[in-house]
């Protein structure tokens, strides 16, 4: 498989750094584009169908290809892959039942291929929120507790008012889209790093309700995290209360510690809300700010990926959560960087509102069979 990236400012600007890429030859049927909720979508569509490139795109909060951080832009990982060896689909969610959508689209994947693969990204009005957890539930009931799957969250350049996913002819505000990949072609191999570190003790979250939480044990949760934090706010200065510097690091009895980002508050009844459901009786720890050791505590996770076996990938796809631009700031740019350089692959990534393991960055690598 043969993988290049392209940039712009401008569907212009794509338009011309698309005709260089093909004049070697070289044939793409599939684009991954991340692009500012600000760009123009339906011409960037209008170019790639043209040339008969399949799409599997998303708003984004920010872009980055081949180590460069841009905003208002658009970002896109083209790729050779038999057209027969993948399959995108789309639904939009407003209204429904999120896991019955991710049921059927389960069932649609395993109907084209026995060994399906997932990159799925999800966009979002504030009025609807999704649930990563009934997207897993969903394609579980279906495909299998063993399924491969990787994704985040569609952004709106921190607008927080909507966005979109969408392929060459559909895009949705609140909609689900899935890159199937045939298993039996095409190797991937992902891992999900964050660097954060627990600290404090051990808390329970005692009254909850969906995304919301009200009670952290049994005190009110807005007090809770204020304490955490270091502040005294009263109602008039609540401005100085950034929800993304605190996440809660949940405790699991087997496998990785579960990251969840504040993202909102309500100061009238003191609750948090974070990005996925959180059960009454789930403990947890908060987590403290990244220093510098974050930088290879990531660096050395995906080096393990090549140690055992992966190496030379033909393309690399980078979900990382916004959160970890507002905390790490030029960091960032030496992260991505040092993954650029393990890889040596093409690449083309964004900055989610979270993804499924929240505040992580997650790094997907491909490789045709």
């Amino acid at each position: 498989m043969k993988a290049k990236s392209i940039k712009g400012k401008s569907p212009e600007e794509i338009k011309i750094a698309l005709q260089q890429s093909v004049a070697d030859g070289f044939k793409p049927t599939l684009a991954v584009a991340f692009l500012s909720i600000e760009q123009n979508i339906e011409a960037i569509c209008a170019i790639l169908d043209k040339q008969e490139i399949s799409i599997f795109g998303a708003t984004s909060s920010s872009e980055f290809i081949e180590g460069e951080i841009s905003e208002g832009s658009v970002a896109i990982l083209l790729l050779d892959i038999k057209k027969a060896g993948f399959k995108i689909l789309i639904e939009n969610f407003g209204g429904r039942n999120q896991e019955e959508v991710a049921k059927a689209m389960g069932l649609s994947a395993l109907e084209s291929f026995k060994n399906p693969l997932f990159l799925i990204c999800n966009s979002f009005v504030i009025a609807e929120m999704f649930s990563g957890e009934s997207i897993i539930s969903g394609l579980e009931s279906t495909v299998g507790s063993h399924l491969t799957l990787w994704g985040g969250n569609a952004g709106d350049d921190k607008k927080f008012d909507h966005s979109v996913v969408f392929t060459n002819h559909q895009s949705f505000q609140t909609g689900f889209l899935m890159l199937v990949i045939n298993g039996d072609n095409l190797s991937i191999t992902g891992r999900a790093a964050f660097g954060w570190k627990p600290a404090g003790t051990i808390r329970t979250i005692t009254r909850s309700d969906k995304n919301s939480i009200y009670t952290i044990d049994d005190h009110p949760a807005l007090d809770i995290v204020f304490k955490f934090l270091g502040l005294k706010l009263t109602k008039e200065e609540p401005e100085k209360f950034i929800p993304g510097s605190a996440t809660l690091c949940l405790v699991r009895e087997n496998g990785a510690p579960v990251m969840r980002n504040i993202n909102m508050y309500n100061w009238e009844d003191k609750s948090v809300s974070v990005v996925g459901k959180n059960e009454p009786g789930t403990t947890f720890r908060f987590a403290v700010p990244p220093d510098f050791e974050i930088v290879e505590t990531v660096i050395n996770d995906p080096q393990q990926i090549k140690d055992t076996g992966f190496t030379d990938a033909d393309a690399l796809v980078i979900f990382s959560c916004i959160s970890r631009l507002d905390e790490l700031g030029p960091m960032v740019r030496v992260e991505i960087d040092r993954l650029k350089n393990i890889f040596n692959a093409q690449m083309a990534d964004f900055f989610t509102y979270g993804e499924f393991h929240n505040t992580t960055c997650c790094r997907v690598a491909s490789k045709e069979r």
